[in-house]
């Protein structure tokens, strides 16, 4: 009897640690591109059960630059989802809204104008790396911590950052088709904005600028949209009296625009986000997109450039990505799919 109860009482065992395993090691599915969600770019380390990265900048290049000194530990850039969306342009990441009001002034021209300069100012030789850190840290939410410094900002990573204005009648069609391929991956998302969410490119001329204006925009890539302005390097007389910047936390930034009376005149956010909250064109209207993708892929197993001739050979493999449910990972979704590639989340 004892005998027995010893046997019975190891088989229990045993199926409890088969199952332990089994959880906590979740099986990759050889036929599929095995998804996992990653907290932050911190947890982007050289390890035997990831394959591949995807880290938005500036955290991917840092990522690089600080496993560079160790071969065990080396984290490889080889690959950007920009060129893996295709197009000559990449994907529309982050739009520019202005409230319905504010077109009836001509002022927005100015605001436009500034930040087709921005663009120019970020990648002259003359702009340096800690006037647009002090620029974004003048205006930081009290008490965050900015996720740009001089550890991770380059010249190299604004570049990638893909930071230029295109005024929404130019780029309407590119951000429809990127939000019906989300949708192909978020069926339950409303992502169909309506037409007269887009400006259409024309502002009175007779107005002059506004009394105050407030600019909401995420810290990180966003910011650097604004860098200039926030700068005063950039003329801005044009725009208002008086501009007061806000660089928020990006997982907040859609309460500034939502709400009875919404904080921000202006502001940046995703452009998924847009569509949803804002898509009617009832209180916002998008004046065009300010970045076009800042995702790259890292490996620390292969320095193989992952391109649209081999993207296949991610099947089998696993990779983690920052903010799987968010951007970063809807995106990297939209791309398998586009190439026919099946893919399932682990947890």
């Amino acid at each position: 009897m004892k005998k027995l109860l010893s046997i019975f009482t190891c088989a229990v065992v045993a199926a409890l640690t088969a199952v332990c395993f089994t959880a906590c090691n979740p099986q990759t599915e050889p036929d599929k591109v095995n998804l996992v969600g990653l907290e932050s770019a911190a947890a982007v380390i050289a390890n035997d059960d990831i394959d591949y990265f995807v880290v938005p900048e500036p955290a991917a290049s840092l990522r690089v630059k600080v496993t560079a000194a160790d071969p065990a530990q080396k984290l490889n850039l080889v690959g950007n989802l920009q060129e893996l969306y295709g197009g000559t342009k990449g994907y529309p990441q982050a739009v520019v809204v202005a409230k319905n009001s504010l077109y009836e002034s001509n002022a927005l021209n100015g605001f436009i104008a500034a930040l087709n300069s921005n663009t120019q100012w970020l990648s002259a030789e003359t702009t340096q790396i800690s006037t647009i850190l002090t620029a974004v840290s003048g205006h930081i939410t009290p008490g965050m911590e900015m996720s740009l410094n001089a550890k991770n900002l380059t010249k190299q990573v604004i570049a990638n950052c893909g930071i230029r204005f295109e005024g929404a009648n130019s780029c309407k069609e590119e951000v429809k088709s990127f939000l019906t391929a989300l949708k192909q991956v978020t069926p339950t998302e409303n992502y169909n904005p309506a037409d007269t969410f887009f400006w259409g490119g024309t502002l009175p001329q007779t107005a002059g600028a506004l009394d105050g204006v407030s600019v909401y925009a995420p810290d990180g890539a966003p910011a650097l949209a604004l860098a200039g302005l926030m700068a005063g390097e950039i003329d801005t007389s044009t725009v208002a009296a008086s501009i007061d910047y806000h660089i928020v936390n990006a997982n907040t930034i859609q309460t500034y625009v939502t709400g009875e009376s919404p904080a921000a005149d202006i502001c940046i956010l995703p452009v998924n986000a847009a569509a949803k909250l804002l898509g009617t064109g009832a209180k916002y209207t998008m004046l065009g997109t300010v970045t076009h993708g800042n995702l790259y892929v890292l490996s620390a197993k292969t320095s193989e450039k992952l391109t649209v001739e081999n993207i296949s050979s991610l099947r089998g493999k696993t990779v983690g990505v920052v903010n799987l449910a968010q951007v970063p990972g809807l995106t990297l979704k939209l791309i398998l799919n586009k190439y026919g590639i099946e893919f399932a989340e682990n947890s």
